[in-house]
């Protein structure tokens, strides 16, 4: 099953099967779109030790990444089908930090490897969510001096991920864990038109066009907690 799927995202070049993407051009407009929601994980210590993220495709990437799959009567898939898509997924975005990037004090933070929290499919949307955590490789401490800035993206914007508006029981950043009430976020997202305004020629043409094209557009959120 997932050979077809890794060859035809070779062909197609199939965003989230990563080790394909490496060889595709690098197009100057996204081709996936993904909705997100995250949850920050806080330590009793006013640590921050992981994020949990949940992804939910666009209906024209999940028709192609369940066409190999068989639907169950009541329009789902079945459980195992989607837990192995997942699973490969993060595999090949392991490398990659899952598009996650943490920043503290201008140094990157790394991470460890994600743990799959699981996947769904809304029948009647047509679209595959999945929820998966990545931790910090060692927790660490934000302050209102040392915040720790979050940025999730993919670099060549062939992916383009934005997380979901806030409405009625939904929230785009949560906080969890033993030190939520102790620690706030504040959030920047860059407008989208202003951004492709500003972006010079070179972004667009040369050896080096769409490098990095992605950061432009993704959302910061910014992390600080405080004894209590």
């Amino acid at each position: 099953m997932f050979g077809k799927v890794l060859k035809s995202a070779r062909f197609y070049g199939a965003a989230l099967f990563l080790s394909a993407l490496a060889s595709q051009p690098v197009q100057a407009h996204p081709h996936v779109w993904i909705d997100m929601q995250t949850d920050l994980v806080t330590g009793a210590d006013n640590t921050l030790e992981a994020i949990t993220i949940t992804w939910t495709f666009d209906e024209f990437y999940t028709a192609f990444a369940v066409e190999e799959f068989k639907k169950q009567p009541d329009g789902s898939f079945a459980p195992k089908d989607l837990a192995d898509l997942l699973d490969i997924n993060l595999e090949n975005l392991k490398e990659w930090d899952y598009f996650a990037q943490f920043k503290q004090s201008g140094n990157s933070l790394p991470l460890g490897a994600a743990k799959p929290v699981g996947s769904s499919y809304d029948a009647k949307l047509g679209r595959l969510t999945v929820t998966f955590t990545v931790p910090l490789a060692k927790p660490v401490t934000p302050t209102p001096e040392a915040p720790v800035l979050l940025r999730i993206y993919d670099p060549t914007y062939y992916i383009s991920i934005d997380y979901i508006k806030p409405s009625s029981g939904q929230s785009p950043v949560r906080l969890t864990g033993d030190a939520a009430a102790r620690c706030s976020f504040t959030s920047t997202i860059p407008n989208a038109e202003s951004v492709w305004a500003g972006l010079p020629a070179s972004a667009f043409n040369g050896a080096d066009s769409g490098v990095g094209l992605g950061s432009n557009f993704a959302a910061t959120v910014t992390l600080t907690c405080n004894k209590g």
